[in-house]
């Protein structure tokens, strides 16, 4: 038989031991000691040592960061005279990362920032509004920096297609500085591009007057023979300022230089309405009338030209721009000695406009005054043999590397009488000065200035 006392212990000591397991307490056994019994070790009981790990690689990757900025901070950047070098030998890219990385640790730097906004307008991948926003941070201390800042938003804008924006901006600089870097010249290209030749001529003439470099001087001098020899086809204007003339109309030159290439394009309609429509925004402006008759005639609307002359405002009456249209409604009245007075105060008023100096021979001739006739049309032979001939001693002047550094007499002189002939005594004038400059008794030179006083 079966110990019944025994069994129902080892029962009750597998009980223990079964709830000792259970609640991960040691089993006791009967005199109260612990059970010796083997423990399972849990997957959990390695997690803080893989933490550990991952923390001491994340303290070594910290450490790793933090010397290698102490050897950056150590190591110099790039200097602002080092990005000058590069873009002088025209690496604009470069100099462009290079001032990037300068501009992070000097963000308040000005130089840095007017450097940056002329590399940024350089070729051949300008970046025009990356420009505008770096030469906004600029802080010029004198006017002549000033000048520079507003010629490079000037350029900025020009690439953006904003020619009004950049015609204003060079404006001013000129007025900041008359010898800011390149202001002049582009300035001169535009309103040559706008058709505006008047204004151009005038601008280039006084650049000529204040350049102290002899060879811009002479290159100034001689970009002034180009103005009357590349006219600009309208519709290149067209093509250029239309979409930025329709976009701001507020923008008087521009109204006038989109409509007066339209009538010149064959389009005269639409020219003549873009015109009237300035003339109405603009009503007490001369520049304003002058397009306006200026395009009536060239759109063949010679009724409408006599109406509208009629009410030019008595305050431009003595205008001399005006002269031509009185020339010009008195012509196709059959009026030739009032033709003949206002085509002479025309030609008196733009000697280089061949065309006033061609009807005013056309009327002499039907007046029947053959003694002008013949003194005007000796002028007019001359001043077409002059405009064939010039592009010839243009392309070889310019391609004279010491032009206006050493003396070139023969050249010199064959310039100042082409431009003389071809109504541009002022040019004249200034050739001769520069040939009496090499040799102050030149003959020729010297009754030429007397003459053209």
């Amino acid at each position: 038989m079966l110990d019944q006392g025994r069994g129902g212990r080892n029962t009750n000591r597998l009980i223990e031991v079964d709830r000792a397991l259970r609640s991960r307490r040691p089993a006791l056994t009967n005199h109260g000691e612990p059970m010796m019994q083997p423990t399972p070790n849990p997957p959990s009981s390695r997690r803080p040592f893989l933490r550990n790990v991952a923390l001491a690689v994340l303290l070594l990757g910290l450490v790793g960061l933090a010397v290698l900025g102490v050897l950056r901070a150590e190591r110099p950047g790039p200097s602002l005279n080092a990005i000058r070098d590069l873009a002088r030998q025209r690496h604009f890219r470069r100099a462009m990362d290079q001032l990037e990385v300068y501009l992070r640790s000097h963000p308040k730097d000005a130089s840095a920032h007017l450097l940056m906004g002329q590399l940024a307008t350089e070729p051949p991948e300008p970046r025009p509004r990356v420009a505008l926003e770096h030469l906004a941070s600029a802080r010029p201390k004198a006017p002549r920096e000033a000048a520079r800042i507003r010629f490079f938003e000037g350029k900025a804008h020009y690439q953006q297609g904003r020619y009004d924006l950049a015609e204003s901006a060079w404006t001013e600089a000129l007025e900041l500085d008359p010898l800011v870097p390149e202001a002049g010249w582009a300035l001169v290209d535009l309103l040559d591009k706008e058709g505006r030749l008047r204004e151009a001529h005038r601008v280039g003439m006084r650049l000529y007057q204040v350049e102290p470099d002899p060879l811009d001087r002479a290159r100034i001098l001689l970009d002034m023979t180009r103005l009357d020899i590349d006219i600009v086809a309208p519709g290149s204007q067209v093509l250029l300022f239309g979409p930025l003339a329709k976009e701001h109309p507020e923008n008087l030159p521009l109204s006038l230089t989109l409509g007066l290439a339209l009538v010149r394009d064959s389009r005269g309609a639409e020219g003549v309405n873009v015109l009237e429509a300035a003339l109405r925004r603009f009503p007490d402006s001369p520049d304003a009338w002058d397009t306006w008759l200026t395009g009536l005639n060239g759109a063949y609307k010679a009724h409408r030209l006599m109406e509208e002359f009629a009410r030019l405002p008595r305050s431009m009456a003595d205008d001399p721009r005006f002269a031509v249209h009185e020339g010009i409604v008195a012509q196709n009245l059959g009026d030739w000695p009032r033709a003949i007075r206002a085509f002479r105060r025309a030609a008196a008023y733009e000697p280089y406009n061949g065309i006033l100096t061609y009807r005013l021979r056309a009327a002499l001739r039907q007046a029947g005054d053959r003694a002008e006739l013949e003194r005007v049309n000796r002028w007019y032979v001359s001043f077409e043999d002059a405009f064939r001939t010039v592009r010839a001693v243009y392309n070889e002047a310019l391609a004279t590397p010491t032009l206006g550094t050493s003396p070139h007499p023969e050249l010199y002189h064959r310039l100042a009488d082409l431009r003389e002939r071809m109504g541009r005594p002022d040019e004249a004038r200034a050739w001769h000065a520069l040939i009496l400059r090499d040799d102050p008794r030149d003959p020729v030179s010297l009754a030429a200035l007397e003459r053209l006083k």
